[in-house]
């Protein structure tokens, strides 16, 4: 299969036309309009499946040309608003896609871009050891690993992947460390002579071991349209379905079963009134609760770390 990712800057719908040449069976868009602009049929071919997640002008547009359908995992959570978590299937295999585009937050600044992502991926920690591909817009690189706090940079998110059997594969196949990449995805200012790299695929190592390759477009044939260039990936697709129930209630037991025994103790009327909710919501799906049970577990975590810091300290 050959998934195509590329942050369009804008006004897809006047520029699709080159990437739809390319003949993605998987295309991620990011700063990519909302269906209601691209006027499927019309301004845009008509894909098989699409998926939009933004702002009401721009998010992250994520299309199939092929067989593969989307469904967004109930566990999404709008507190990482551009990562989004998708189960992709068709009748004989299935995998998760994370498509992202990392960007700041005016709200709280430490938990911006690089930081976002790293804190992303602890909360959706149960589904790493899932067939996984993380693909899109990170803006960020090694270089800039100073301007984060050490435990939240890029090297920590690249650690983390690695951690859980995820690497790029645009750093496997090239042998370059992070930091030292030759090509690049992004030039500032539309100016060849200010370029980045800060576009990536992260894959399961199962996605490695069946084979892969990538490519990233030349800039001279893309900076008209965009500061960022296409990125092509050929992988294999998986051989079977995998095990995983779209649920919760799943996310907040992972959650709970990785608490303190104290704090499960003396909370532990809250914890079963929270999984009794987030079942609710499996079935019902009603977003206001969905934000009251987010709420309600972030508080738990944030007190269970001071009854783990206590005992720590001999409490």
């Amino acid at each position: 299969m050959k998934i195509i990712e590329w942050n369009c800057q804008g006004a897809f719908r006047k520029k699709n036309n080159k990437i739809l040449a390319l003949k993605p069976d998987i295309l991620v868009v990011t700063e990519c309009e909302s269906e209601v602009k691209l006027e499927f049929g019309k301004s845009t071919e008509k894909p098989n499946d699409f998926f939009w997640y933004g702002n009401g002008h721009k998010g992250i547009g994520i299309f199939s040309y092929c067989d593969y359908k989307f469904e967004l995992l109930k566990e999404f959570n709008p507190k990482f608003s551009y990562i989004i978590p998708l189960k992709v299937s068709d009748k004989k295999s299935s995998f998760l896609l994370f498509a992202i585009w990392a960007k700041d937050n005016v709200e709280n600044p430490e938990i911006g871009y690089i930081t976002q992502v790293w804190l992303a991926l602890e909360y959706y920690s149960r589904l790493l050891n899932l067939n996984s591909i993380f693909i899109g817009d990170f803006n960020s690189n090694q270089i800039w690993d100073d301007k984060h706090k050490v435990n939240y940079n890029h090297t920590a998110v690249v650690e983390f992947f690695k951690r859980n059997d995820i690497f790029s594969l645009y750093h496997e196949q090239n042998k370059v460390a992070h930091g030292q990449e030759k090509e690049h995805t992004f030039h500032m200012y539309r100016k060849i002579e200010k370029p980045y790299h800060i576009d990536y695929c992260f894959a399961s190592s199962e996605f490695l071991k069946t084979g892969f390759d990538i490519q990233l477009c030349k800039p001279n044939e893309w900076l008209e349209h965009s500061d960022h260039v296409p990125m092509i990936i050929q992988l294999n697709k998986p051989q079977k379905k995998m095990e995983l129930n779209n649920s919760l209630l799943d996310n907040i037991i992972h959650k709970t079963n990785k608490l303190n025994s104290l704090t499960i103790t003396k909370f532990d009327k809250i914890i079963n009134q929270i999984k009794t909710k987030a079942t609710k919501y499996d079935f019902k799906q009603k977003q206001e609760e969905k934000m009251e049970i987010f709420e309600a577990m972030e508080r738990i975590i944030e007190i269970d770390k001071h009854i783990t810091e206590l005992i720590k300290n001999g409490y």
